[in-house]
């Protein structure tokens, strides 16, 4: 009994010491970096989609069916180019009616100022007549009837002008209303073509020849290639690092390893209420070849740059209580160093205090495994890459 006892302590006392020497004891891998000091650029990362500044649906005016339609999904298009018609037949012919009725007019109003040309002659000759007779009258050379006679054409002669005067304005209104009428006319006739409002992209089609499209109703799509950005969302914490010309890299998710050049466009006024985040719009400059209105992108705003700054890379940043440091290696042991930290980039932290040129920080390398404690024993596995000579 007394045997099979201390068999059972010398096996539970085993597993304790083994599983103090796992857990406890036994150093835990990490990976090392030596502070150096070099470039830091502190950059602001958000996530959106290529957009154009215009988009536009394209079609008609007027009620038509569609007769050709000159362009594809895809194809580029160049301000004022035609792009797709409608059967102007009837058009045509109400602008030609238009036209005659507008021909008419003028020649009516030709013949009604030749209308008032004469009757003010006939008047100017009327009030001559009149006046030389009422002269002959006053000498008692001619009788009073004479005098009545030359006073009534007076009157018929001054009335004829003034109905030949109204007759003209009359003429004058018809005119213009022919004139609108044929304006009406070859304005309808001109929207049965749709033209390209800017250079662009044709994004859809969507109607075929034959088809009927009323006002309103959408032939084609069009994205304007004159300015095209990156629109991002950006957590709201990073408004006040945001100003417009910030240099900036896009990265296409078709292309990941390619940064297209841009800068800050505009930024937005208004936070979603529930991701928090605000709209950041990024001009590239010059355009890819090969670019999706729509296609989803990564982007990076420089917002600070710090020429010779010590530094340690992100992965290398750790957090206790709320508080941003680093683990730094002191024999063989990784000790928590609280650090005031910079400016934030894709590849480097600015270390403002608590580090030197030539300390090592250290980082767990276990996938999944939990995070590394004050004071614990730690083994270095490789360095973690020459980044300072990068």
């Amino acid at each position: 009994m007394t045997l099979r006892r201390t068999l059972a302590a010398v096996v539970v006392f085993g597993a304790v010491a083994a599983f103090a020497w796992l857990f406890v004891f036994r150093p835990r891998p990490v990976r090392t970096h030596a502070v150096g000091r070099g470039e830091v650029v502190a950059e602001v990362f958000g996530t959106g989609s290529i957009e154009s500044r215009r988009t536009v649906d394209l079609g008609f005016d007027v009620t038509g069916r569609v007769a050709r339609i000159e362009v594809d999904q895809g194809d580029a298009v160049r301000a004022g180019q035609d792009l797709a018609a409608l059967d102007a037949e009837t058009f045509r012919a109400a602008a030609a009616v238009a036209r005659e009725e507008l021909k008419v007019a003028e020649a009516a109003r030709e013949r009604l100022l030749t209308e008032v040309t004469r009757g003010e002659a006939v008047l100017e000759g009327a009030e001559a007549n009149l006046r030389r007779v009422r002269d002959l009258r006053a000498k008692n050379l001619v009788s009073p009837e004479e005098l009545d006679v030359a006073e009534e054409r007076e009157k018929v002669a001054a009335a004829d002008l003034a109905r030949a005067k109204a007759a003209r304005v009359e003429g004058e209104g018809r005119l213009a209303a022919a004139g609108r009428a044929l304006e009406r006319a070859e304005a309808d006739l001109a929207r049965t073509v749709a033209k390209s409002p800017f250079q662009g992209l044709v994004l859809r089609r969507e109607r075929e020849v034959g088809d009927v499209a009323a006002p309103g109703a959408p032939v084609l799509r069009l994205a304007a290639t004159d300015i095209v950005w990156a629109s991002a969302w950006v957590d709201e914490t990073f408004l006040d690092l945001l100003r417009e010309g910030e240099p900036a890299r896009v990265h296409l998710r078709s292309a990941p390893e390619r940064a297209l050049a841009g800068k800050v466009a505009r930024i937005g006024r208004e936070v979603d209420r529930e991701t928090r985040e605000l709209l950041v719009d990024v001009a590239i400059e010059p355009l890819p070849e090969r670019l999706a209105i729509g296609q989803r992108a990564d982007l990076w705003i420089e917002v600070a740059r710090r020429a010779d700054a010590v530094r340690i890379p992100p992965e290398f940043v750790a957090w206790s209580e709320g508080r941003g440091g680093a683990f730094v290696l002191e024999g063989s042991l990784a000790r928590f160093r609280p650090l005031r930290l910079g400016a934030r980039g894709r590849e480097w932290v600015e270390v403002g205090e608590g580090l030197r040129p030539g300390e090592v920080v250290v980082r767990a390398v276990e996938p999944g495994a939990a995070p590394l404690r004050d004071g614990a024993r730690v083994a270095p596995v490789a360095e973690a890459a020459a980044r300072e000579g990068r």
